[in-house]
C-alpha cells in the first residue's frame, strides 16, 4: 500500500513539473478555440477589456505604456474565439496581441526588423548615499523576465527597448522604479530602506504590515539567522534569535530534538509546548530543513493568537516555506556545508596518583578487589618515576592486580566527527505559474568511535502555483522527510556515559586474560562495539493543497486542506555477550537473556481551513476583516512488542525468539473545531484597533464543557505620525504605543483523562508456567473539568530613530493562568486513590523583553548590531495545599503552594566545617553545637546553621510553617536570557556572530563530576581534589567517606555551600564568508558564488566544574553521573552556488 501510494505522489509530482516544463501549451491551444460572446458600442478600449476579463474570463497584460487605452471601440461577436473578438478589437491600429493561456498579451505590433532596431543595450551604475557603488543590485525590466545584476563597482548593461520600466532593488535599500528615456547611461542611486516598518509579517491565516502590528509579534528572516552556519536543526538556527522564546536540550547527539518555550512557565503541565504551524498547518518542527523556510514568526500574547483559541496556550510559532517566484527566470541554488565537531566541554579526571591517595585519605586500607592503599600509592610512585619498570601498565602483588598507567576513557571513546549537509533547489515562474523544488540531505557521524552513532535526514520539497484563471489561483505544496538515527546502546550496567564517567583514571583499556580466556574490559568503547544500536526511523509525508478565489473586488476565499503521515519506528536488541571487568578483574555478562524490542507509532492528520478576508478604505479608514472555520483531527497509533531469548543474535527479531512475548499497544484520537476571526481598523494610519477571537471545540473534554470562546482586542498609536511629531521627523522615524488583552484556552490534556479505564498487563508471577494478565484499578476521574484559561495583558512600544538606523522593540505582560487542572480536595486514605484532577489552580506570570537593532555603512563597509533580552517570574496565585507543604510528595512529585515562585530552591544555610575545636576530648560534640539529626560528625563535616535553635538540623515537618532548618536559597528558573548578533561586509567580504546565554540562574550539581566520590565505587576529578584532610582543614569540600557512607548523605544536603552559579555566555557562531564578484562569475554562467568558514558553539564563559553545562535542563534530568552525550564544537567550510 505504502509503494502504490508513493508511486501516486511521484506521478503528480512529474505531472507538476510536465505542465511547467511544457509552459501551458495545451491549456494555450484550448483557450484560444473556446466561445463566447461580446458585444459592446462606443466605449473605450479599457472598457471593453473588462467587459472581456469577464465574459471570457481572461487577464490582459499591456506591454506598453503609451497604448491609448481611451480610444472608442465597438465589438460585436457572438461565439467566437479570442481571435475573433482581438481581432475586432485592434482592427486599424498598430497594437497587436498574443495569447498565453488565460492571459492576453498586448503591445505595439512592429516587424522583427524593427524591434531589433529599437532594441539596445544600456548600460548605468548603481549607487549608495554615499557614491559607492552596490554589489549584486537588482536590475530588472518589469514585466518581463529580463534582468541583471550590478558587478563590483555597481555597473551593469541590459538589453531594453525605448519607455521601458526598471525595477532596481537591494537589500536595506527602498526599491526604485524608473522608465528608460533614450540610450545615455543610466546612474541611480539608492536610499536606505526608511520604511523598514512597512514590511510584511505573518500573523494567524495571514499577513500583516509591521507598521500596523499591535500584539506582541517577533519575527525573522531564516536567511538571516541560518546564513552559512553548520545547523541542520531549526531549533539550533534559532537559539538566541528572538527575545521571550527559550530553546533547550540535554544532549549533543546526533539528531537531537529540543524543547520550545514562550515567555516561561504558563502551567504547571509540563508538557506544555507552543503551537508549532508551517504553512497554517501544526508539523513536527524537527522534520524541517531550514533551508526550505523563509520565516519565522513567534505569537507571544493572547491577543496575538488567541486566533487559534486552545491550542495557542503556551503561543505560537509560524513558520512560512519557501515558495517559487511570479515572473522570475529559471533559478537552480546549492549549497553545502561540511563540519567537523569535537566535544565542548569535557570533564577531567584526578591522576591516578591522586586517585589512590582519596581513597586512603577517605580511610580505606584494602580496595575493591584487596588492593592495599599503601602497596598502590608506592607503586605508583615509581610508575611515574620511571614507566619503563612497569611496561605492561600495572603490578602483580601477591596475586593482586595493581593498575597503574593513566588512561582517559573519554578519549577512548571519542573521536572526531562528521558532518555533511547538502540542498539544492529550482525555481521560478511566469505571469501564470510559479515553481520550487527542493532536496536537502544531511547525514552527521557522531563523536562515539563507532559506526553506530549516525543521524541520517532526506528532505524532498515541491511547490506549484497556477493561476487558472484571473479570480482564482490554486496551490499544491508536497513534503517528504525521511530520517533514520543509530544510538549506540547505552543501558546495561552504568550505561557507557555512567562508565566512563565513574570509572578511574586507571582503569584498563583492551582486553584482558580471565582464566584463560582473553576477554574485551567493559569500557565504554567496548561496549559500544560489543552491543547493537538502538535505531529510529521516522517518515513524514505532508500534501498541503491551497485554493483562493477572488470573486469580487477586495474579497478573497481561502480554502486549505492538509493531509500529514508520520511514523516512527523504534528497534532495540540487548544483546548477551560476556566481557572482564576491568576494576574487580573478573567474568561478567552484560544481560541474563537476550531481548528485542519493536515498536511502531503512527500519527494521522487531517486539518481543513476555509476563510474569507475583505478589505476596503473609505478615505482615511481602512478596515479589513477575516473569519473562517478550522477543523483538524489527529489519530495516533501504537504498538510495542518485545521477547527474549534469540536464536540467532546476528539477525534479531521478534520470530526468531524462544521467550515470552511482551506487547501492549494504544489508540488515541482527537478533535479540535472552531470558528475564528479578526478585525483590524485604521484611521489615517496612526489609530489602530484589532480584535480577533475563535469560538473552539474540543473532543478532549466531557461532553458538556468542550466548547469555550476566546477574544482579544489590541490598539496601537502611532505618535510618530501625528503633526505636531513632524518637526522631530529627522530624528523621530517611527514611535508607536500598543496595549492588548487576550484570552486563551489550554487543551494540552492527554485525550480521554475524563473516561476512567483500566490497564491490563502480564504479572511477573505465572500460574502453571503462563504469566498471568492482571488489570490495574481504573483512577478517580471527573466529568465536570474543562479549559484552563490563559489571560494576558501586555503593553510596549516601537520606536525607530535615524532614519530607522536605530530600532528598539519593548514589551511588558502579565499573564493569568487560571482553573489549572490539579488534585482537587484531599481524600481519605482509606479510599486508596489520590484526588481527580480539577480545575482548582492558578498561576500568574509577570516579565518584560526589549531588542534594539543598529544598522549602517561607512563608506564600503556595512555593519549591524542589536541585542535582544528577556525577564520572567512565576507565582502560584491558588492551590488546594492548605498546609503549605513544599519539596517533593511521595511520589517524587513536586508540590505546589499559594506564593510559591516556580523553580525555587529550598536548603540548609552553611555554616562552615566542624572542627576539631567543636569536641571534647573523647570525641563527642560540644553542647551548643548543632548536628543534622541522625549523624555523628566528624571534624571535616558540614555544619549547618540552626535556624530554629534546638540544637537538631533536620527539615521539620517540611511545611512553611514548620521548615525545620530550610529557606529558599535559590531559584533555577533562567533569568535575563540574551542574545547578541552583529555582521559587517565589506568588498565582498562578510563576518557575522552571534552570542547567547542567561544572566541569572541558581543551580543545586550534587552527583559524580561535581562532588569527590559522591557514589561508591565512583571516582575523584581534578576540580575535587580541595577535600578536607587534618593537613587541608581550609578546603571547599567536607571530609569524604568509603564508598560514599558515613556522613556522606549529611554533607551532601541542599545547601548555599555548593549552590552554583547557573550564568553563561557562550559564542555560539562565527562565520566568514566571501562572495566573488559577479562580473567574474557571469562570464561562466553563475549570478553567485560565495564560500565560508563558520565555527559553531565555538566556546561557553560559565562557573561550572568542567563537564557541567549550563545549557542543560536542571541536573536532576542527568541523574547521579551528570553526564550525557556532549554538545559540539563544531568547525565547518562551505559553499553557496546560484545560477
Amino acid at each position: 500500500m505504502r509503494l502504490i501510494v508513493k508511486r501516486i505522489l511521484l506521478m503528480l509530482l512529474l505531472l507538476s513539473v510536465g505542465n511547467v516544463l511544457t509552459g501551458g501549451f495545451q491549456l494555450s491551444a484550448q483557450e484560444q478555440s473556446k466561445r463566447f460572446s461580446v458585444k459592446v458600442d462606443n466605449i473605450t478600449l479599457k472598457e471593453a477589456i473588462e467587459v472581456i476579463k469577464k465574459q471570457g474570463n481572461y487577464s490582459f497584460l499591456i506591454r506598453n505604456n503609451d497604448i491609448d487605452l481611451n480610444r472608442k471601440v465597438s465589438v460585436n461577436i457572438n461565439n467566437g474565439t479570442i481571435n475573433d473578438v482581438m481581432g475586432q478589437l485592434l482592427a486599424g491600429t498598430d497594437v497587436s496581441y498574443e495569447v498565453n493561456g488565460t492571459r492576453v498579451i498586448m503591445f505595439h505590433a512592429v516587424t522583427p526588423q524593427k524591434e531589433q532596431e529599437k532594441a539596445f543595450v544600456l548600460k548605468g551604475r548603481i549607487t549608495d548615499p554615499t557614491g559607492e557603488g552596490v554589489i549584486g543590485a537588482n536590475v530588472k525590466v518589469v514585466d518581463s523576465t529580463e534582468g541583471t545584476i550590478t558587478d563590483m563597482d555597481g555597473n551593469f548593461s541590459l538589453m531594453v527597448t525605448p519607455n521601458a520600466r526598471l525595477s532596481i532593488s537591494y537589500i536595506g535599500y527602498a526599491t526604485q522604479e524608473v522608465v528608460v528615456k533614450d540610450q545615455r547611461p543610466l546612474n541611480v542611486t539608492l536610499k536606505e530602506d526608511t520604511r523598514l516598518i512597512d514590511e510584511v509579517v505573518v500573523v494567524g491565516y495571514g499577513v500583516q504590515k509591521k507598521a500596523n502590528l499591535t500584539g506582541a509579534v517577533s519575527s525573522v528572516k531564516m536567511d538571516d539567522v541560518l546564513g552559512d552556519r553548520p545547523v541542520v536543526s531549526v531549533s539550533d538556527a534559532l537559539k538566541g534569535a528572538m527575545p521571550g522564546l527559550q530553546i533547550t536540550g540535554n544532549s549533543g547527539r546526533p539528531g537531537e530534538e529540543m524543547s520550545f518555550n514562550i515567555r516561561g512557565v504558563n502551567s504547571l503541565d509540563k508538557n506544555g509546548k507552543p503551537l508549532v504551524l508551517v504553512d497554517n498547518v501544526e508539523m513536527d518542527i524537527n522534520m524541517l530543513d531550514p533551508n526550505d523556510i523563509e520565516s519565522v514568526t513567534v505569537l507571544k500574547d493572547a491577543a496575538s493568537s488567541a486566533i487559534y483559541g486552545a491550542r495557542a496556550a503556551f503561543g505560537v510559532i509560524l513558520i512560512t516555506t519557501k515558495k517559487g517566484s511570479d515572473a522570475t527566470k529559471l533559478s537552480i541554488n546549492y549549497s553545502n556545508n561540511f563540519s567537523f565537531s569535537r566535544p565542548a566541554n569535557m570533564p577531567h579526571k584526578a591522576t591516578p596518583l591522586q586517585t589512590v591517595q582519596a581513597y586512603k585519605d577517605m580511610g580505606t586500607i584494602n580496595y575493591q578487589s584487596g588492593q592495599n592503599v599503601d602497596t598502590w600509592l608506592g607503586l605508583l610512585k615509581e610508575y611515574n618515576a620511571n614507566p619503563s619498570a612497569y611496561p605492561d601498565g600495572y603490578a602483580m602483588v601477591d596475586g593482586l592486580r595493581y593498575s597503574l598507567a593513566e588512561t582517559d576513557l573519554f578519549d577512548d571513546m571519542m573521536e572526531t566527527g562528521f558532518q555533511q549537509t547538502h540542498n539544492i533547489s529550482v525555481g521560478g515562474g511566469t505571469k501564470d505559474i510559479s515553481y520550487r523544488f527542493s532536496f536537502g540531505m544531511v547525514n552527521e557521524n557522531g563523536v562515539l568511535a563507532s559506526d553506530k552513532d549516525t543521524y541520517k535526514r532526506y528532505n524532498v520539497s515541491s511547490y506549484l502555483r497556477s493561476d487558472v484563471f484571473s479570480w482564482i489561483t490554486p496551490e499544491l505544496d508536497i513534503k517528504y522527510t525521511n530520517s533514520n538515527s543509530s544510538l549506540p546502546e547505552t543501558s546495561g550496567g552504568y550505561g557507557i556515559w555512567g562508565a566512563a564517567v565513574a570509572f578511574p583514571s586507571y582503569f584498563p583499556t583492551g582486553t584482558m586474560n580471565i582464566d584463560g580466556e582473553e576477554l574485551p574490559i567493559n569500557t565504554p568503547r567496548n561496549l559500544i562495539d560489543l552491543a547493537y544500536p538502538t535505531t529510529i526511523q521516522k517518515n513524514n509525508l505532508r500534501i498541503f493543497g491551497k485554493v483562493t478565489i477572488s470573486p469580487l473586488k477586495n474579497v478573497k476565499l481561502i480554502g486549505e486542506y492538509t493531509f500529514n503521515h508520520l511514523s516512527n519506528e523504534k528497534t532495540k536488541f540487548e544483546k548477551k555477550f560476556y566481557y572482564a571487568h576491568g576494576g574487580n578483574f573478573v567474568k561478567e555478562v552484560s544481560t541474563a537473556n537476550s531481548k528485542y524490542e519493536y515498536s511502531n507509532g503512527i500519527t494521522d492528520y487531517n486539518a481543513l481551513n476555509f476563510y474569507a478576508n475583505y478589505n476596503n478604505s473609505w478615505g482615511k479608514h481602512d478596515v479589513t476583516v477575516m473569519g473562517g472555520f478550522n477543523q483538524e483531527s489527529s489519530d495516533y497509533r501504537y504498538a510495542e512488542m518485545s521477547r527474549m531469548n534469540m536464536i540467532n543474535e546476528d539477525l534479531p527479531s521478534i520470530s526468531q525468539s524462544t521467550g515470552d512475548y511482551f506487547a501492549k499497544d494504544k489508540f488515541e484520537r482527537y478533535t479540535v473545531r472552531g470558528l475564528f476571526y479578526r478585525i483590524n481598523y485604521s484611521f489615517a494610519g496612526k489609530y489602530l484597533l484589532e480584535t480577533n477571537g475563535r469560538y473552539d471545540g474540543s473532543s478532549k473534554f466531557p461532553k458538556n464543557s468542550r466548547f469555550g470562546f476566546f477574544p482579544s482586542v489590541s490598539a496601537g498609536w502611532r505618535i510618530s505620525e501625528e503633526a505636531f511629531m513632524k518637526p522631530l521627523n529627522s530624528v523621530l522615524s517611527n514611535l508607536k504605543l500598543r496595549g492588548s488583552w487576550g484570552n486563551i484556552g489550554n487543551q494540552s490534556i492527554t485525550p480521554y483523562a475524563y473516561i476512567p479505564g483500566m490497564d491490563a498487563e502480564q504479572a511477573y508471577w505465572t500460574v502453571s508456567g503462563i504469566k498471568v494478565t492482571t488489570l490495574k484499578p481504573a483512577a478517580l476521574v471527573s466529568n465536570s473539568f474543562t479549559w484552563e484559561k490563559v489571560t494576558t495583558i501586555d503593553v510596549g512600544f516601537d520606536l525607530g530613530l535615524l532614519d530607522n538606523r536605530l530600532n528598539m522593540v519593548f514589551d511588558w505582560y502579565r499573564r493569568d493562568t487560571k482553573g489549572m487542572l490539579a488534585p482537587g480536595s484531599e481524600l481519605p486514605g482509606v479510599l486508596g486513590a489520590s484526588a481527580p484532577l480539577q480545575n482548582t489552580a492558578d498561576l500568574r506570570s509577570k516579565g518584560w523583553e526589549i531588542s534594539v537593532d543598529w544598522n549602517d555603512q561607512i563608506g564600503k563597509v556595512k555593519y549591524s548590531i542589536g541585542f535582544n533580552l528577556y525577564d520572567a517570574k512565576t507565582k502560584i496565585t491558588k492551590y488546594n495545599n492548605e498546609t503549605g507543604l513544599f519539596g517533593k510528595d511521595k511520589n517524587d512529585n513536586e508540590t505546589y503552594r499559594v506564593g510559591m515562585e516556580l523553580g525555587e530552591i529550598w536548603g540548609y544555610v552553611t555554616d562552615r566545617l566542624y572542627t576539631v575545636d567543636d569536641f571534647d576530648a573523647d570525641g563527642k560534640l560540644k553542647p551548643g553545637i548543632a548536628k543534622v539529626e541522625g549523624y555523628n560528625p566528624n571534624p571535616g563535616d558540614i555544619l549547618y546553621k540552626d535556624l530554629d535553635g534546638n540544637d537538631i538540623i533536620n527539615s521539620g515537618t517540611s511545611t512553611t510553617k514548620d521548615p525545620g532548618d530550610r529557606k529558599i536559597i535559590g531559584n533555577n528558573t533562567r533569568r535575563y536570557q540574551y542574545g547578541i548578533h552583529g555582521s559587517a561586509s565589506w568588498n565582498g567580504f562578510s563576518l557575522s556572530f552571534l552570542l547567547q546565554g542567561v544572566g541569572k540562574r541558581d543551580l543545586w550539581v550534587m552527583n559524580d563530576l561535581f562532588y569527590p566520590h559522591y557514589d561508591a565505587w565512583t571516582t575523584v576529578y581534578d576540580s575535587q581534589l580541595n577535600y578536607w584532610t587534618p593537613e587541608n582543614t581550609n578546603s571547599y569540600f567536607p571530609r569524604i567517606y568509603e564508598k560514599a557512607a558515613g556522613n556522606t548523605d549529611a554533607n551532601t544536603r541542599v545547601q548555599t555551600r555548593y549552590l552554583q552559579d547557573g550564568s553563561y555566555l557562550s559564542i555560539r557562531n562565527i562565520t566568514l564568508s566571501y562572495n566573488f564578484p559577479s562580473k567574474w562569475m557571469s562570464k561562466i554562467g553563475v549570478n553567485n558564488l560565495a564560500v565560508f568558514f563558520s565555527g559553531e558553539n565555538l566556546y561557553t564563559f560559565d562557573h561550572l566544574p568542567k563537564g557541567l553545562d549550563p545549557e542543560r535542563s536542571v541536573t536532576d534530568d542527568l541523574g547521579q553521573r551528570g553526564f550525557t552525550y556532549p554538545y559540539m564544537r563544531q568547525y565547518s567550510f562551505g559553499i553557496n552556488l546560484s545560477f
